[in-house]
């Protein structure tokens, strides 16, 4: 299996390089990391230098720092930008040795995008095999089915927009294995790590800052100053030590104003094509609704903007997820106090992923690869109730059904189907499944804990 595994992402990355670096124009969001890479290297505002599909760079400051082994300067395709045509063909910047080649930078990325979700299945993995109160399921090894199953399963059901995260060459791998190193931190009791990289996936992608709702909730003080270490490295430093504190501070103002402000659309200014709602997959709840009660009218002559009631709706369903997300259970605060176990952790983690997800302004089909930690804790749950580790009750349904559904829109493109919000519904249905399982386990618990007492 692992063979198979191994050689299907040698196929899949050969076809990502073919559609990022040799086809008639650049099919990948990776040229937006690079090209702000290059703008680190060069000294200019990686917010004003535009990839050679005209995309620009959405993330803070330090994010971009990170990019510049990877630099990709202006080709001859790359639009004006800043109100100056572009530096002029890459072809002989880079013969001078100075830049990585661009199909190499692709795979560089490529690898790294799926080392990370390898890291982030089997950090999974073992936070629900090590932290189960089962010996049967701690002392699991590879030979025995039911440590495959606990990975493999989730890997199948999140694989297409895994697939899309990696053909599109976006930074969710990279994020998600932040949540999932911060959620094993937290299983084994090590609650400044696991703040920590719960933090630094905040830094990076923003949405993830709805996991601090649980760190500052739950986690203990531990945690939160992990979480203000990986904002004061990643937002303030590095930063200050790569562009001084002036460019610093004025590109972070520069990203608030422009991204986060903008998302929020309390700002006028628009870095991307595609935010607005009149043709796009939005598939956030505000973006699904819009879709759907506009499915007769063809894309591109949609309203711009959703209506009141679907506004209204969006913040009121996210908001009474993120409530029941986090207070399913006793409060944090109650004595005797109560420790969470791994998977209680997990179970609520992964219900804030999928929140997290469906509540972001702006949600594209593979933001939904970070719902992964709630699909790994049904499925451990599920298959740890049968004998042969595999799918029983209701995991029979779920799990294959999730997968088909997941796959449905990829088959069929055109037609109403596409604007059908398949990974929403999936996803609040996971969401559920979750509090139903957490409510239990919860129960049991507070149950135990009665009887001992």
């Amino acid at each position: 299996m692992a063979l198979v595994l191994v050689l299907v992402a040698i196929g899949f990355g050969a076809l990502v390089l073919k559609r990022s670096a040799y086809s008639e124009r650049r099919r990948t969001d990776a040229g937006v990391f690079f090209r702000a890479g290059y703008a680190v290297r060069a000294g200019l505002d990686p917010y004003v230098v535009p990839d050679d599909n005209a995309w620009y760079f959405l993330y803070p400051p330090g994010v971009a720092a990170a990019f510049a082994p990877l630099a990709d300067p202006p080709t001859a395709a790359t639009p004006a930008f800043d109100g100056k045509p572009a530096l002029g063909d890459a072809g002989s910047t880079k013969s001078n040795g100075t830049f990585i080649p661009y199909p190499v930078s692709i795979v560089l990325w490529y690898v790294v995008s799926i080392l990370c979700a390898v890291l982030s299945i089997e950090l999974l993995g073992r936070a629900l095999t090590r932290g189960s109160t089962d010996p049967n399921i701690r002392d699991l090894t590879p030979a025995f089915g039911g440590w495959w199953a606990v990975r493999l399963w989730p890997l199948f059901m999140i694989l297409p927009d895994l697939l899309s995260t990696l053909s599109r060459g976006q930074i969710n791998t990279i994020v998600l294995a932040c949540i999932c190193a911060g959620v094993y931190a937290m299983s084994r009791g090590q609650r400044f790590r696991g703040g920590l990289a719960i933090g630094a996936a905040a830094c990076i992608k923003v949405i993830p800052g709805v996991l601090l709702f649980d760190l500052l909730l739950r986690r203990g003080t531990r945690a939160i100053f992990g979480s203000f270490a990986a904002a004061l490295a990643i937002m303030i430093l590095v930063p200050v030590l790569v562009y001084g504190p002036a460019r610093a501070f004025d590109y972070s103002h520069e990203w608030v104003e422009r991204v986060i402000l903008a998302g929020l659309h309390t700002s006028e200014e628009r870095l991307q094509a595609g935010a607005d709602f009149a043709d796009t997959d939005n598939l956030s709840i505000q973006g699904s609704l819009h879709n759907l009660t506009n499915i007769t009218t063809p894309r591109g002559q949609r309203p711009s903007e959703p209506e009141p009631w679907i506004k209204l709706t969006h913040v009121v369903l996210s908001l009474g997820m993120l409530g029941v997300s986090l207070l399913i259970g006793p409060v944090p605060w109650s004595r005797p106090k109560r420790v969470d176990t791994a998977l209680q952790i997990i179970l609520r983690v992964g219900m804030l992923c999928c929140v997290m997800v469906l509540a972001s302004p702006m949600s594209h089909r593979h933001y939904f690869v970070m719902i992964l930690p709630a699909l790994a804790a049904l499925v451990s749950i599920n298959i740890s109730r049968s004998p042969l580790a595999v799918p029983f009750g209701w995991g029979m349904i779920l799990i294959p059904g999730f997968i088909a559904l997941q796959c449905l829109p990829r088959v069929v493109q055109d037609g109403p189907l596409r604007d059908l919000p398949i990974p929403p519904v999936l996803t609040i249905v996971v969401w559920v499944l979750c509090a139903v399982q957490l409510a239990r386990l919860t129960s049991v618990t507070t149950s135990s804990a009665a009887a001992s007492a």
